[in-house]
C-alpha cells in the first residue's frame, strides 16, 4: 500500500489526539488493515517519549511557559494558514485501493522510513532546551552573585577590623595612654579583655580574646558608666574567630566602668542584658 504525506500527517494527528471527528473515523477505518500506519504511530509515541526525557524535569517560571505557548500557537497558525488540511473525502480517496498498486507477497518486508520530525516537534524541543538552559544560567548567576556579595562583605569586615586594630595600636603607642584590664563573666569565663584610651580624647578601644561567637540574631553590646549612669554603645556581631576589637568612641577619663553584654541584634536601651566582661576604671 502506498502512503502519502497526508497519511503520515493523519497518523501524527492520531498520536497527538488532534484529528477532527470525520478525519479520525476515516483514519481508524484505514489503520485497522494497515500495519505501516500502526508502526508509524508506535514510532511517533517513541519520539514523544524521548522528547519528554531530553531535559531534566524542572518547572520554568510562568512567563517562560507563556512565551513558549504563544510562540507555538503563532507557528501552528502560520503552518495551518500555509497548507490546506486534508478533508475526509480526500483522505478516503488517498487511502482507497488502486488498481496499479503492486501486490505485496507474504515474504516481502515493507521497508519503514522513520518520518522526519515536524517543525512543531523541533520547536517544542528547542524551546524546552532553551528554557532549561536559561534556568540553569539564571540559577548559576544568582549563586555567583551571592558568592561575590558574601566575599565583598567578608573583605569589608576584615578591612574594618584591621583598621580598628591599627587605630587601637596607635592609641596603645601614645605615651599618655591608659590601659585597664577587664575580667570575663559567666558567659565568657576564659575571656581576656582590656580597654585602652588616651585621657581627654575620644579614641578609646576595647580589645578581647577568647570570646565565644554571638548566637544568630544577637551581638555584643558595649557600655560605659559614669556619674550620670550607664550608657549603651554599639552592638557588634562576632563570629568567634581571632580577637574582638571594637571602638568605644568616648573619652573614658571620667568614666567609672566599661562592660560588654549579650543582646539581641538591635541592642538594648534600658537595662543591660547578660554580662560578658566587666571592669572598673
Amino acid at each position: 500500500m502506498i502512503h502519502t504525506e497526508g497519511d503520515l500527517l493523519l497518523a501524527a494527528g492520531a498520536v497527538l489526539d488532534d484529528l477532527a471527528p470525520g478525519e479520525r473515523a476515516a483514519y481508524e477505518a484505514h489503520r485497522e488493515g494497515c500495519g505501516t500506519c500502526r508502526r508509524v504511530e508506535l514510532e511517533l509515541d517513541h519520539v514523544l517519549a524521548d522528547l519528554a526525557l531530553v531535559v531534566p524535569e524542572r518547572v520554568p517560571p510562568a512567563d517562560l511557559l507563556g512565551g513558549i505557548r504563544r510562540a507555538l500557537a503563532a507557528e501552528a497558525d502560520a503552518e495551518i494558514g500555509s497548507r490546506t488540511m486534508p478533508t475526509p473525502a480526500s483522505v478516503a480517496r488517498a487511502i482507497a485501493p488502486r488498481a496499479a498498486t503492486p501486490t505485496i507477497r507474504p515474504t516481502e518486508v515493507v521497508p519503514f522510513r522513520r518520518p522526519s520530525r515536524s517543525p512543531l516537534y523541533i520547536s517544542l524541543g528547542l524551546a524546552a532546551a532553551l528554557g532549561v538552559i536559561a534556568l540553569g544560567v539564571g540559577a548559576r548567576t544568582l549563586t555567583l552573585q551571592h558568592d561575590l556579595d558574601a566575599a565583598a562583605a567578608q573583605v569589608a569586615s576584615l578591612e574594618s577590623t584591621l583598621a580598628q586594630r591599627g587605630d587601637a595600636v596607635t592609641v596603645a603607642m601614645d605615651p599618655s595612654h591608659v590601659t585597664v584590664a577587664l575580667h570575663g563573666d559567666a558567659l565568657a569565663p576564659q575571656a581576656e579583655a582590656a580597654v585602652v584610651f588616651v585621657p581627654g580624647q575620644a579614641t578609646s578601644y576595647l580589645v578581647a580574646k577568647n570570646l565565644p561567637a554571638t548566637p544568630a540574631g544577637h551581638g555584643y553590646q558595649l557600655w560605659y558608666a559614669d556619674a550620670a549612669g550607664v550608657h549603651p554603645l554599639q552592638t557588634v556581631a562576632f563570629d568567634g574567630s581571632g580577637p574582638f576589637v571594637a571602638p568605644i568612641g568616648v573619652d573614658l577619663a571620667g568614666s567609672a566602668a566599661v562592660m560588654i553584654t549579650l543582646e539581641e541584634a538591635g541592642g538594648a536601651r534600658g537595662e543591660p542584658g547578660p554580662q560578658v566582661v566587666f571592669g572598673e576604671l
